[in-house]
C-alpha cells in the first residue's frame, strides 16, 4: 500500500509501555513511553510525538489492548441482548460449566449484559434453516420500544439457528436500527451452530464496539484526513483490518497486541531461515508465546478473553500472568508467587520509586539482570526502594535477598516455560526441535533460562526487542476472512466459491495487492461435539485424522466424518518488508570474554559474547546467564546458544 517513501508508523499499546516505530525511506526512528490505561489515546499520541509526529499521508499501523481491557476489567458498553422468547437465559446456563470445579459454593461468570436488558422476541427457524414461527410486526414494534425504554449503549441480537437462515436476525436489524445505537447480529459475528459460542462472540462485539469506536475517534482527530483514511488495526489472527471494517467485527481485535508479535516474529523466523519457532512476548503485564511453523501462522478458529470465549479466529496464542511488572508474593500456604497481579505502569514496580510492589523487575534490578536506568538511561530505577520493598518480602518467606531474587527468577521461568509448553506439546509439536525468539521489553532477560527447561538451545533476540511487536504492526499483511455453517459436502464447491469473492473484494476495498485465499474446513468424526481445522485440498480426510492424531492421541479412519463448516482466509501483500525496517550495527570489535556489560549498538556481526553477562540497549536488556554464549548475526539479531564454546 502507498508509495515508496511513505511514512509508516507502527504503534503498540502494553500494559506498562507504548511502543513505536517510524520509518521512512529506511530511517528508522523507535520509542516507548509509559502507556495511560484511564486514557489509552493520550499514550498513543505522546508515542507519535515521540518519534517527531507524522506527516498527512503517514500510514498509521496500531495494536491496541483497548477492547481486552474493557472486558477484563468489564468497563464496556452498556448493551442489551435479544434472543429467541423462551431462550432468556441462555447466557446463564451456557455449557454447564463451572469456574472452579472445587469450590464448596460454585459460581460462574455472569455475561456481560443485566438480566433486565434481556428481551425476547416470538420466533423459530429450525436447524435446517426452515422459518416454522415468524416474528410478528406488532412484536417487532414492541422490542423496539422496550429497547427505547432500555437506552443501551449498543444491541446484541442472537436468535436460534441464525446461521442457517439469518432472515430473522435482518428483520430484528430493521426494526431497531433507527435507535442510533450500533446493532451486531450473530450470524455476521460468529459462523457457529452453537448458540452459547455464538451468543457470547456477538455480545463482546457489541461490549466493546462502543469503547473501541470512541478511542479510534479520539487518535482518528488527531490525524489528517489522509493519515486517518489510512489507519489499520492488528487483527486477532496475526493480519491487520481497516478502522471501518473494525466497527463490523471489534471482537476480532482482542487479541490485536499479543498478535503484532507474532506477526514480527514469523517474519523474522522466514529472513533467518528458521523452520520452527516459538515466539516469547514478555511485557510488563503478561507474557505471551504461540508456535510458528513454515510460512503459516497457526490461526485457531476462537480466541479467549479472561472466562469469555470468543468464535473468531485468532493466532494461537498462550499467555500466562508473568510479565517484567508482575507482583512477588508469599500465598497462604508459604509458597513464592510471581504474579498475576502485576503493577502496570503506574505504579509499576518498586524501583520505579512510586511506592509499588516488589516484582521481577525489582528482583531482576538486584540480581544484575537488567542496568539501573531504562530506555537508554532516561528511566533510572530507584534500587534503595527495590531493596526495602525485597526486604518485607524476604522477611516473609524466611530467606536472604539474593536467596528471593533467585527464587524469583526461577519461579517467573516455570511459569512462562508452562505457556510454552501449552503451545507446543499440548498441540502435539516438540519444543526441542523450534527456536525461542524472544522479545518484548522483558522477554530476552527471562528467554534463556525459559529455554532451558524446555530442552531448547536455541533464542533469537531481534534488534529492538522492545518495539518489535510494534514493528509487527508494518509487517502484518491485511487479512480478511469468512464462514459458512455446511449442511452437507454437496455444498462444498458453491459455499467456497461465494466466500473466496466476498473476501477478495473486501481485501481489494482495502486496498490489498496481490490478494491470495486459503480455505480451511472444520471437521469431525460423526457424533462428536468440536471439530478440528484443515486445510481444504483433495487429500482434506487425510489430513484430518493425521491432525486428530497429533492433537488427540489417536485416529479412527473407518469413522465418517463430516464438516461443520467451510473457512475462507484471505491475505493482501504487507506494507513493508522487514529487511526495511532493521537497525544497522555500528562500532568497534569486541572480543569474546565472559561476566561483562556491553551495549547493543558496540557490537558487530561475528562478535560473540560468553555468559554471564549483560547486553544493553534502548528498548530491552539480553541476559546471558553461565554456561549460555551470543553470537551477533549479520542481519543485526543475537543468537543465544547454550553449550557454546
Amino acid at each position: 500500500m502507498g508509495r515508496q517513501g511513505t511514512t509508516r508508523v507502527g504503534i503498540d499499546t502494553g500494559g506498562t509501555f507504548t511502543d513505536v516505530v517510524w520509518i521512512e525511506r529506511g530511517q528508522r526512528r523507535t520509542a516507548k513511553v509509559p502507556s495511560t490505561p484511564a486514557r489509552p489515546d493520550e499514550a498513543f499520541l505522546a508515542g507519535l510525538a515521540a518519534v517527531g509526529g507524522v506527516g498527512a499521508g503517514a500510514h498509521v499501523h496500531h495494536g491496541t489492548t483497548v477492547g481486552t481491557n474493557a472486558v477484563l476489567t468489564r468497563s464496556g458498553a452498556r448493551i442489551a441482548f435479544v434472543t429467541t422468547a423462551g431462550f432468556e437465559d441462555l447466557p446463564w446456563i451456557g455449557r454447564g460449566g463451572r469456574d472452579d470445579l472445587h469450590a464448596l459454593t460454585p459460581s460462574r461468570t455472569p455475561p456481560l449484559f443485566a438480566r433486565r436488558l434481556v428481551f425476547g422476541v416470538e420466533e423459530r427457524i429450525d436447524a435446517g434453516g426452515r422459518v416454522l414461527v415468524r416474528p410478528s410486526a406488532a412484536g417487532l414494534q414492541r422490542l423496539r420500544g422496550d429497547l427505547e425504554r432500555a437506552k443501551p449503549d449498543a444491541v446484541a441480537v442472537c436468535l436460534l439457528h441464525a446461521v442457517r437462515n439469518d432472515v430473522h436476525e435482518r428483520a430484528v436489524l430493521r426494526a431497531v436500527r433507527t435507535l442510533g445505537v450500533p446493532v451486531h447480529l450473530s450470524s455476521r459475528s460468529c459462523a457457529d451452530p452453537r448458540e452459547v459460542e455464538r451468543a457470547t462472540t456477538v455480545a463482546l462485539d457489541a461490549y466493546v464496539a462502543p469503547v473501541l469506536g470512541a478511542y479510534l475517534g479520539d487518535v482518528a482527530k488527531r490525524l489528517a484526513p489522509a493519515a486517518r483514511r489510512a489507519l489499520t488495526i492488528m487483527r486477532s489472527d496475526g493480519g491487520r483490518m481497516s478502522v471501518r471494517e473494525v466497527a463490523r467485527g471489534p471482537a476480532r481485535t482482542l487479541l490485536s497486541g499479543p498478535a503484532a508479535g507474532v506477526a514480527a516474529a514469523r517474519a523474522l523466523a522466514r529472513e533467518l531461515n528458521v523452520p520452527r519457532v516459538l515466539s516469547f512476548d514478555v511485557g510488563g503485564t503478561s507474557t505471551d508465546v504461540a508456535w510458528i511453523e513454515g510460512d503459516d501462522l497457526a490461526v485457531r478458529p476462537s480466541l479467549r478473553v479472561g472466562p469469555f470465549e470468543a468464535g473468531v479466529p485468532s493466532v494461537g496464542i498462550e499467555t500466562v500472568g508473568a510479565g517484567g511488572g508482575s507482583e512477588v508474593w508469599i500465598d497462604p500456604g508459604g509458597a513464592l508467587r510471581v504474579g498475576p497481579r502485576s503493577a502496570g505502569a503506574d505504579p509499576g514496580p518498586a524501583a520505579y520509586g512510586r511506592g509499588g510492589p516488589f516484582t521481577l523487575t525489582d528482583a531482576w534490578l538486584l540480581s544484575g539482570r537488567v542496568p539501573e536506568a531504562l530506555l537508554g538511561g532516561a528511566f533510572p530505577l530507584v534500587r534503595a526502594a527495590a531493596e526495602k520493598a525485597a526486604l518485607r518480602v524476604a522477611r516473609a518467606a524466611r530467606c536472604t535477598i539474593d536467596e528471593l531474587c533467585q527464587g524469583v527468577v526461577a519461579v517467573a521461568a516455570a511459569a512462562t516455560a508452562r505457556a510454552l509448553r501449552l503451545a507446543s506439546v499440548a498441540q502435539g509439536h516438540d519444543p526441542r526441535r523450534a527456536v525461542l525468539i524472544a522479545f518484548g521489553g522483558a522477554g530476552a532477560v527471562l528467554a534463556a533460562e525459559t529455554a532451558a527447561l524446555l530442552g531448547i538451545d536455541a533464542v533469537i533476540v531481534p534488534t529492538d526487542p522492545g518495539t518489535f511487536a510494534a514493528e509487527g504492526t508494518l509487517l502484518a499483511p491485511l487479512r480478511a476472512d469468512a464462514a459458512e455453517v455446511v449442511g452437507d459436502r454437496s455444498e462444498l464447491g458453491r459455499r467456497e466459491r461465494r466466500l473466496s469473492a466476498r473476501v477478495r473484494k473486501e481485501l481489494q476495498r482495502e486496498g490489498a495487492r496481490r490478494v491470495r485465499v486459503r480455505t480451511e474446513l472444520d471437521a469431525r468424526y460423526a457424533g462428536q461435539a468440536f471439530e478440528v481445522t484443515v486445510p481444504h485440498s483433495a487429500t482434506w480426510e487425510r489430513a484430518f485424522h493425521a491432525r486428530h492424531a497429533d492433537r488427540y492421541g489417536f485416529s479412527t479412519p473407518d469413522r465418517d466424518v463430516e464438516v461443520v463448516r467451510v473457512r475462507v482466509r484471505g491475505e493482501g501483500a504487507t506494507s513493508v518488508a522487514r529487511g526495511a525496517t532493521q537497525a544497522r550495527t555500528s562500532g568497534g570489535r569486541v572480543r569474546a570474554r565472559r561476566g561483562s556489560v556491553f551495549q547493543r549498538a558496540d557490537l558487530r556481526p561475528r562478535d560473540r559474547v560468553r555468559g554471564p553477562a549483560r547486553i544493553e540497549e534502548l528498548s530491552g536488556t539480553t541476559w546471558v546467564p553461565r554456561g549460555w554464549s551470543a553470537d551477533v548475526l549479520s542481519a543485526g539479531a543475537l543468537r543465544l546458544m547454550r553449550g557454546a564454546r
